[in-house]
């Protein structure tokens, strides 16, 4: 027969409140759990590799953009066929070896600002390159309405308000 032992309220809440056993959820059941088996992350390490035809699109636009101006990813999208593909842009440029008829450099992000880290030296060639072309940065940004490419059609408060 088993006998029971009292235990005081001291230790009770010391067990109730101690670490979980490694893996266990004490809160609602895990994203597998709630799919179902079978459930994986959908993301790879490995990197992803873009189709041949929307490369050479944008490559194509990449090498349309004129000495002298610069060009936001989302832009070079537009102008390849491929609306909403920024992050395309940028996979494909990376993927793309190094070229020496490739103005890779032209390209910016949508805040005028260039993408590599402050300080890295990506980020001093990429710069050296734009400022050699008469591009002139201001407190680290490009101005795109006056060196972006496609020039930026004027907004309708732009149309209504000119003083000219």
């Amino acid at each position: 027969m088993a006998t029971s032992r009292k235990r005081s309220s001291r230790q009770v809440k010391r067990r109730s409140s101690g670490p979980t056993k490694k893996g266990a959820r004490s809160g609602p059941a895990s994203k597998r759990q709630r799919v179902g088996k079978g459930a994986r992350n959908t993301r790879s390490s490995r990197p992803r590799t873009v189709d041949a035809s929307l490369t050479a699109r944008i490559l194509a636009a990449v090498r349309s953009i004129p000495r002298g101006k610069v060009c936001t990813y989302g832009n070079v999208a537009d102008v390849a066929g491929l609306p909403r593909r920024a992050r395309l842009v940028g996979t494909t440029l990376r993927q793309t070896p190094a070229s020496r008829d490739l103005p890779w450099y032209r390209v910016i992000n949508a805040g005028g600002r260039i993408s590599f880290p402050v300080g890295s030296d990506a980020y001093a060639r990429q710069r050296r390159k734009l400022e050699a072309e008469g591009i002139v940065f201001l407190g680290g940004r490009v101005d795109l309405k006056r060196y972006g490419w496609p020039a930026l059609p004027e907004t309708l408060d732009e149309l209504l308000w000119k003083l000219s």
